[in-house]
């Protein structure tokens, strides 16, 4: 399994390097940096019970918002927003409305990020994790700003 690991990353990392435009631009020791903070990260998460706890427990309170989230769309929406339907069901997956279901949370998610972003927690982590990409990858700070927000607000946001 972990050869097949090895092999797969290998492979794409080859595919990229060969599809480049300038092969001889790579800078090998951001790629190196970029792998070994993958490696720490899964080494953290499988080994480090503390660390593994710690992001359960964020996991947990992210999944509570998220069905405080889909009671109150099926509050306000009734059977559209994903709550009982009046009716009997013939197909359950036709029950699924986007507009419904996933824009209010996308709209929660924002207003979330919006207050962590007024009482200064996003931008903290964001130069947290900026400064550490900086640092162990000798990437410019604009890159690393935008590496960190990305993880944050999606690929159109940063």
């Amino acid at each position: 399994m972990i050869l097949r690991s090895l092999l797969g990353f290998l492979v794409i990392g080859a595919l990229a390097w060969l599809l480049s435009e300038d092969r001889r631009r790579v800078s090998w020791r951001t790629v190196l940096a970029g792998v070994c903070l993958q490696v720490g990260l899964a080494v953290l998460l499988l080994r480090v019970s503390l660390f593994r706890d710690v992001l359960l427990e964020l996991n947990r309170l992210l999944d509570t918002v998220m069905r405080a989230s889909e009671a109150g769309t099926s509050f306000v929406f009734g059977y559209l927003g994903g709550g009982k339907p009046p009716y009997a069901v013939t197909d359950a997956e036709a029950q699924f409305i986007f507009a419904f279901r996933v824009l209010p949370l996308v709209v929660f998610m924002s207003a979330l990020s919006a207050l962590l972003y007024y009482w200064g927690v996003l931008p903290l982590v964001v130069r947290a994790l900026s400064t550490v990409f900086r640092r162990l990858m000798r990437i410019g700070g604009a890159v690393a700003l935008g590496a960190a927000a990305n993880v944050f607000v999606g690929m159109v946001e940063s």
